[in-house]
């Protein structure tokens, strides 16, 4: 039995489907994240950030104990 991959996917790391996803500069949440790039992907934004991309990270406005991410130009709003 064979499964249809998507050709997006295949050969990416999470830290490349993280990228491709915050490329767009807009807030995504914990949520949405955990769903397109996969539970565990504070290794990705580790990654990304000591290849010199800056992510901020906000609360969410409205859930409590979820975050926005957004990939960000000021260095000081990465934390």
């Amino acid at each position: 039995m064979s499964f249809r991959r998507s050709p997006y996917r295949e050969g990416l790391t999470k830290a490349d489907k993280l990228l491709a996803i915050l490329m767009d500069r807009a807030a995504h949440s914990t949520q949405e994240l955990v769903r397109r790039v996969g539970h565990a992907f504070g290794g990705a934004i580790f990654k990304l950030r000591s290849r010199g991309f800056y992510i901020a990270r906000t609360h969410h406005p409205t859930k409590r104990y979820q975050s926005e991410y957004r990939l960000s130009d000021d260095k000081s709003r990465s934390l």
